[in-house]
């Protein structure tokens, strides 16, 4: 069963018996719904799934509110107040307990600022709100998104759970559903409580649910109650949407990359054949321009009630195709972005190492651009650049260190301008080749703005898919090789090629040196390629992702699957470049997926942990107990996106799936371990289709933020 309410896992040697609840208000005014435009809808779609902003009145009252709702809060009740009547939950028996207080936690980025004539006032915001000692050793804990209360009971060893005892004043009726939720019927529609769902993990890894129910007890109040559990083990909650969205259009569009800035705003970046696509206002260029178009947006998911979400979005693009590839952000809101173009006019700044289509032939060109999201002006360009020959070339993967534009790719053309900073490998060696070219737009020259470039690759089909610099601009490049004669340097983890129809490859480059300081394959006896790389600035180590069909792929002793699903599996592998002997050079190495195809597009490295998204057709896909979605829904293709804990096996996983096709291709994180997802869908992937999908069996941009503790 999904649950809409999530609590933090509990940490240190108090273990809690945790319950989920959650009010969501479904309001509905007896003069009807006013007709709205596309936008303004898409805002209050927006708006409602934005998480509540907990602050205190000036009498020091905690409170909550949005359109059309109102909570306060006193330490033993709940009031919340809807367009036509209040509801009010209390506690009965609560506040009898010493030393129960208020802890606020998880501060918005902006206050809430109030202005009455000439009067101003400013209130601090917070995402969560906990009352402790509501019962002996029962604390609750508030949050949820705009239009949804939730709170969580924890429990600490000993606690009884029948001390809970909830009365709901102001409601016309109080009722269990089908599901065992409670219903409160108000003139204003219904407010469902829902089912709390616990899990508990044991000793042994394994997971196993917790009864909990519902009772109505003679007085009218309501309980919890719980089947048997282990009092010295804490419990997992199913995961809560924190935020969700569609970008759409009449026609497709993809979301491809996802990355944040040191402000904390997320930025999303993809392609669209759609004239009405949902961007284009405060950016760059707000005007589609033909055909397929580059889209890039910059927005706030926990932006206050009356802020904007969207910060700055705008298309980028000329009179043909023009195709996203690859985007990542700086700390200060610079978005250095790359992909292929046929488009002759395709935005180009005044410093452009190539102010002009290398060739018009219909063959594939590469571009490469910076944007300040911070300026909404044609100021706002700060480097453009075509980037090809006389044959095809595609840029994959972008990176930046310092102001410095990194790609990397493949090509077939022998002419590409690869002179620049002494390359290791100045020509063409096989049918086609990746690349690496470093771009440097602070010269005002335009052939001093590549400042390094170099083919990689042997005799055979050689492709760069992602790209990463450490803190000394070292770039680590990824993808895969039929070449049985590519590049191997340093002291290579795997320096044979396994003729298995191809293997991945890492490859590092001093670009100031010029030099291929460590490459090597990476791989088993079947297909083998990787589809991102990324660096850990702290150890050195390098993670890989991608997809593998070997049966003997490079594994560890702590692998989170260390047995080979079958048909394809997705996987990840951590070398050690510094490593003193290949045999210590991998440090983790695991399988992901089930009995069919799985892939991972996208990966990212925080806090110890591998957060991976990609597509799958295993109906037996591996998914953790509090999965948003525990099975596939049997429409086609469906996402997935998991947190893989080298320590802990298997974090979280979950199928992104609906009654369309659907994939996952662009993953980021925050600080609180939340997970992003985006990519496109066909059908509704959203519980209860909210947001519903407004193009059926279209190509749809979806937003998913996931928090999975």
């Amino acid at each position: 069963m999904q649950l809409e309410s999530i609590a933090a896992r509990p940490t240190g040697v108090r273990f809690f018996v945790i319950l989920a609840a959650g009010l969501a208000v479904a309001c509905s005014c007896a003069s009807g719904e006013p007709k709205e435009s596309e936008s303004k809808q898409s805002v209050a779609t927006l708006f409602h799934s934005l998480p509540l902003r907990f602050e205190q009145d000036p009498r020091g009252y905690w409170i909550a509110g949005g359109i059309g709702y109102a909570f306060g809060f006193t330490p033993t009740s709940v009031n919340l107040r809807v367009p036509d009547g209040r509801v009010r939950l209390t506690f009965e028996g609560a506040g009898r307990t010493k030393g129960g207080e208020w802890e606020a936690s998880e501060k918005m980025l902006a206050p809430t600022s109030y202005f009455k004539g000439k009067t101003f006032r400013s209130a601090e915001a917070f995402s969560r709100l906990r009352r402790t000692h509501l019962y002996p050793g029962i604390d609750v804990v508030y949050y949820g998104t705009g239009g949804r209360l939730e709170y969580d009971f924890d429990l600490a060893p000993g606690a009884d759970p029948s001390r809970i005892r909830m009365r709901f004043e102001g409601a016309q009726e109080v009722h269990l559903n089908e599901s065992g939720g409670v219903v409160l019927k108000t003139p204003s529609g219904d407010i469902v409580q829902q089912l709390p769902v616990v899990y508990q993990k044991r000793s042994s890894g394994e997971t196993v649910a917790v009864t909990a129910a519902y009772r109505i007890r003679r007085d009218g109040t309501i309980g919890v109650k719980l089947g048997a559990y282990d009092r010295s083990q804490a419990l997992v909650i199913d995961p809560s949407i924190l935020y969700d969205f569609w970008f759409t259009g009449t026609n497709a569009q993809e979301g491809i990359s996802l990355a944040h800035d040191g402000q904390g705003y997320e930025y999303l970046a993809g392609w669209t054949y759609s004239p009405d696509f949902s961007a284009g206002a405060n950016g760059y260029d707000p005007n589609y321009n033909s055909d397929k178009d580059c889209f890039l947006v910059k927005f706030n998911p926990f932006a206050s009630a009356g802020q904007s979400v969207i910060v700055y979005s705008t298309y980028f693009g000329g009179q043909f195709d023009d195709d996203m590839r690859s985007m990542v952000v700086d700390a200060s809101g610079n978005m250095y972005f790359g992909g292929t173009t046929i488009s002759t006019n395709i935005p180009m700044s005044a410093n452009a190492y190539q102010g002009t289509l290398p060739n018009t032939n219909a063959i594939t060109n590469g571009f490469v651009a910076e944007i300040n999201s911070n300026d909404f002006t044609s100021n706002a360009l700060i480097y453009s650049s075509y980037y090809g020959g006389a044959n095809e070339l595609v840029v994959n993967g972008v990176a930046a260190f310092n102001g410095y534009l990194y790609a990397t790719g493949w090509t077939e053309t022998s002419d590409l301008s690869a002179t620049a900073g002494s390359p290791f490998q100045p020509a063409l060696a096989g049918s086609y080749d990746a690349f690496i070219a470093v771009f440097d737009p602070s010269q005002s020259t335009a052939a001093d703005t590549l400042a390094y470039a170099s083919y990689l690759g042997g005799s055979s089909e050689d492709v760069g898919n992602s790209i990463d610099v450490d803190q000394n601009g070292n770039a680590y490049i990824t993808g895969y090789t039929f070449s049985i004669n590519f590049p191997i340097a340093g002291n290579a983890f795997q320096p044979t090629y396994n003729d298995g129809g191809g293997d991945a490859f890492l490859s590092v480059v001093n670009p100031g040196t010029g030099a291929l300081t460590y490459s090597t394959f990476v791989g088993g006896t079947g297909i083998d390629a990787a589809t991102k790389v990324q660096v850990d600035p702290a150890t050195g180590n390098v993670a890989l992702a991608g997809f593998t069909f070997s049966t003997d792929f490079p594994l560890t002793v702590n692998a989170a699957q260390p047995i080979y699903g079958g048909g394809c599996d997705a996987f990840i592998a951590v070398i050690n470049p510094a490593a003193a002997s290949p045999a210590n050079a991998l440090i983790y190495g695991t399988y992901y997926g089930g009995s069919d195809v799985d892939v991972a597009y996208d990966m990212r490295y925080a806090n110890g942990l591998y957060y991976i998204v990609g597509y799958t057709y295993s109906q037996d896909l591996p998914v953790t107990a509090n999965a948003l979605n525990a099975e596939s829904a049997g429409g086609g293709t469906d996402g997935f996106e998991a947190i893989i804990d080298p320590n802990n096996a298997l974090a979280y996983s979950s199928y992104i799936t609906g009654d369309g096709d659907q994939v996952a291709i662009g993953v980021d994180y925050d600080a609180s371990g939340n997970i992003y997802a985006t990519g496109y869908a066909t059908g509704n992937i959203f519980p209860n289709q909210t947001p519903p999908h407004r193009t059926p069996g279209e190509y749809d941009v979806f937003f998913l933020l996931l928090s999975p503790h």
